[in-house]
């Protein structure tokens, strides 16, 4: 059987979280090595197991156990992948906070940044480092659908994606005489156990409302992302680079989906009525999906 990234070795950031446990996967059906990064050692373990179960011919699976936000952590994972000669790297890290943009503060922002753009940023520098003494490689990161337009109640979540997204033009752009190819993808809804799918999934109306902006009109799966990793991984995508690829439905074709039952359960009632009135409300600091 044909195993066209043999011989590749792949750095997964957040590796322990669906999205990564997924990408790892389909890395390793096609013959990647993979390393996980991540800062819960038994989710990793957990993560290398499924991964073990799941593509039985694939090498052993390393981890590493620290913070995507930490340069000498990153750079412990890139060494330890770098075993292989490192030529895939994929950043999973992310999630954000959902508030009206009059109830954010300065720490929220620079917190929702710190996760989407600069966990991005120390993955791209560390792994094009080594790839470039191997003769390049791909970089792919997780952005969002937020990050590609306005979307009311998720203000600061938006903002980080689109400078993460900005970012990965940036860095294709510079690095792509070096050989380090960078795409991004726009996930959409997809229910994990990172992005709290009870928020949305389970509540029917919320649920409704959010599908039937979507010509597919159904969530996706971290398989989904996961086979779009593959093919921004693997030398099908050559000559693609600073791309950002929509993998939510066809969600880009409509309008962002109306979140504002969801921040009124969130954030509570008089958060979003008083800022939809222009005056600044409590603060409100609870996370939304990744």
């Amino acid at each position: 059987m044909s195993r066209p990234l043999a011989g590749s070795g792949a750095l997964i950031t957040g590796g322990g979280g669906g999205f990564g446990r997924s990408a790892a996967t389909r890395l390793a059906r096609d013959g990647a090595s993979d390393t996980l990064l991540g800062r819960t050692e038994a989710t990793l373990r957990s993560a290398a197991e499924w991964v073990t179960q799941n593509a039985p011919d694939a090498t052993p699976v390393q981890w590493v156990t620290g913070d995507s936000a930490d340069e000498d952590d990153i750079a412990r994972a890139v060494a330890l992948a770098d075993n292989t000669p490192l030529r895939i790297c994929v950043c999973t890290v992310g999630g954000g906070t959902m508030a009206p943009v009059m109830a954010l503060t300065d720490e929220v922002v620079s917190a929702d940044f710190e996760r989407n753009v600069l966990t991005a940023l120390l993955a791209i520098r560390h792994s094009a480092a080594a790839m470039v003494a191997h003769g390049g490689g791909s970089v792919i990161c997780l952005s969002s659908t937020a990050g590609g337009g306005s979307f009311p109640f998720m203000g600061s979540y938006s903002i980080a994606k689109a400078a993460l997204e900005a970012l990965v033009r940036v860095a294709a752009d510079e690095l792509g005489a070096l050989g380090v190819r960078v795409n991004a993808i726009r996930p959409g809804l997809v229910p994990t156990d990172a992005a709290k799918p009870g928020l949305i999934a389970a509540d029917e109306t919320q649920r409704a409302r959010v599908l039937r902006e979507k010509p597919l009109a159904r969530v996706g799966t971290a398989d989904d992302i996961a086979e779009a990793v593959r093919y921004l991984a693997g030398p099908e995508s050559s000559w693609v680079t600073g791309a950002v690829l929509p993998v939510e439905g066809g969600n880009h074709l409509r309008r962002a989906a109306d979140l504002e039952i969801l921040a009124r359960k969130v954030c509570g009632d008089d958060t979003v009525d008083r800022a939809l009135c222009g005056q600044l409300p409590e603060r409100c600091e609870r996370e939304t999906p990744a």
